[in-house]
């Protein structure tokens, strides 16, 4: 164990004085449409200038024909550098005659003795909270707002299953599929890790536990539920803090080591559990850190948990705070979990979304309480743990690619400009994008698309490489099983957004024959969209 030391508690004490633009999420979350306080995720298309060019010889070939079907998307954009998902939603395209329309993407002043090199990321913290926060909107019988569906993360929450490597290893698998279009595709790339070991590495858990009294009642009980489910998921000899906070903070456990699964004094202080009084999440962090800093062992899983109902005021930020403990090159970093309580109603995100992307952690949504014990029993593992540190992935395709639609978080030509992500064991990273060739008939199938996946291991940080290259044919001619799946994900989350009669028929049609083989998470999603008011 070792202790906070002195130059870390000033920076502590520091941070806590910088201000973050978002304050008054409270507020903010009231009302039926509320705004985010910072432009949301657009899934919609964008396209980096990065150098465009060949991997092989130019031509014709059987891959540039066929049909088939898209992913319902949105949106198109170009400009340099990284295409970031955290834009605001762009006005409606223009049309080809309007003055302002872009140019047609064609064959001029490409150069066919350089590939499309480009570096993609899914999302930073392993997301999965909008696909769960919507289904309890649609249950309910209301309509998301587009901002609050972010498609990445439907990718991340629904599984999408691709056979695992050796331990210690990573496996990618590109996939594709003609589009409607001529010389358009649907590419889908997931990067596969190692399935769990058994036994576990021993974890220390440093619960921080959002008691304000907005928290009273469902967010409470929900709350309860997500400590019940993690003393579950315990072996005996793991380590466990807890504090609470609402107006001040209280520490209730600390280095208590667990018996085994379902700890008495565990369960005891999670039926303990209260609401009432304002809030102060940054100290209640700020105590949740430094808890976890003096039981911190090496060789342990590390995890701070934050559960919140959302509505924090962030007026003084732990951002930095997060960061000064997440980003430590020297150690395997204690990442922060987050946990959405909802209720849905006038449920804001951002602050979870923030802190989780600084922290690096998954975040997570509750709809119910067998929400929790799904998330932190069933997929435990996959929430708390890493396999890989640090993955970059690179896709390089043909010199007359581009990326038409991309339904990752960002993607660049400059491998600096996209933050690398961490993969837990059993869990895939799924990349989702349409591309399109600058001319149907210089499309050759003899021609190459290479994936290649980066990452260091989570504890000696050993750099590790994967690569997979495939001609266009045979890709065209391989499994399409997984590139099925997250076509009929994307089209709902799409769907979603879209809010119409007409876009909801057609992602449901597209679900139910995505669904040969009875897959309950396509069977939930086809029962979920006729829910929507606009249906």
């Amino acid at each position: 164990m070792r202790t906070v030391p002195a130059s870390l508690s000033l920076c502590l004490y520091a941070v806590s004085a910088v201000l973050l633009g978002g304050a008054g999420l409270a507020a903010c979350g009231q009302g039926s449409s509320p705004e985010p306080p910072f432009a949301p995720f657009d899934n919609g298309a964008g396209s980096s200038t990065g150098s465009s060019g060949s991997s092989g010889s130019s031509g014709t070939g059987s891959f540039g024909t066929g049909a088939g079907s898209t992913g319902a998307g949105s949106g198109s954009g170009g400009g340099a550098g990284a295409v970031d998902g955290a834009q605001a939603e762009p006005p409606p395209a223009p049309s080809d005659e309007d003055a302002g329309a872009p140019p047609a993407f064609t064959c001029e002043g490409l150069d066919s003795s350089q590939p499309v090199v480009l570096y993609l990321s899914a999302d930073d913290s392993n997301s999965m909270s909008s696909p769960v926060h919507v289904r309890e909107l649609l249950r309910s019988g209301r309509a998301p707002e587009p901002w609050q569906v972010r498609t990445y993360e439907f990718l991340n929450y629904y599984r999408i299953d691709y056979a695992p490597p050796d331990e210690g290893e990573l496996r990618v698998e590109p996939q594709i599929e003609p589009g409607e279009e001529a010389g358009s595709y649907a590419l889908q790339i997931g990067v596969r890790s190692y399935d769990p070991p058994s036994p576990r590495r021993p974890i220390a858990v440093t619960f921080v536990l959002d008691t304000s009294g907005s928290m009273d009642g469902e967010p409470m009980a929900r709350e309860k539920a997500t400590v019940r489910a993690v003393a579950a998921s315990l072996s005996e000899g793991d380590v466990v803090n807890m504090v609470t906070w609402n107006t001040q903070n209280s520490v209730i456990l600390s280095g208590h080591v667990v018996d085994g699964p379902d700890d008495p004094a565990l369960l005891a202080a999670a039926d303990a559990l209260s609401a009432s009084g304002g809030t102060d999440l940054e100290s209640g962090l700020r105590v949740g850190y430094q808890l976890a800093q003096e039981h911190f062992e090496e060789g342990r899983i590390n995890r701070v948990i934050l559960v919140s109902d959302g509505g924090a005021n962030v007026g003084v930020t732990s951002e930095e705070l997060i960061a000064l403990h997440a980003e430590d090159a020297d150690q395997e970093a204690i990442y922060l979990v987050g946990v959405g309580t909802g209720p849905a109603l006038g449920y804001n995100d951002v602050l979870m979304d923030a802190v989780t992307d600084k922290g690096r952690g998954a975040y997570v949504y509750l709809d119910d309480e067998d929400e929790a014990f799904h998330m932190f029993r069933d997929r435990f593992a996959e929430v708390m743990e890493v396999a890989a540190r640090g993955v970059q992935v690179e896709l390089t395709m043909p010199w007359y690619f581009k990326m038409e639609k991309f339904y990752g978080e960002e993607y660049s030509t400059n491998p600096e400009e996209v933050e690398p992500q961490h993969l837990a064991p059993g869990d895939a990273m799924i990349f989702s994008q349409l591309v399109r060739g600058c001319d149907p008939g210089v499309i050759n199938d003899e021609d190459t698309l290479t994936v290649r996946a980066r990452w260091q291991t989570p504890l000696t940080h050993e750099a590790k490489e994967v690569s997979r290259e495939a001609t266009l044919a045979e890709l065209a001619a391989g499994s399409k099983e997984q590139l099925v799946k997250g076509k009929a994900i994307v089209a709902y989350a799409e769907a979603l957004k879209a809010g119409t009669s007409e876009a909801l028929h057609a992602a449901r049609e597209q679900v139910i024959a995505a669904n040969a083989g009875g897959d309950p998470e396509l069977d939930e999603i086809a029962e979920l969209i006729p829910l929507h008011p606009l249906y």
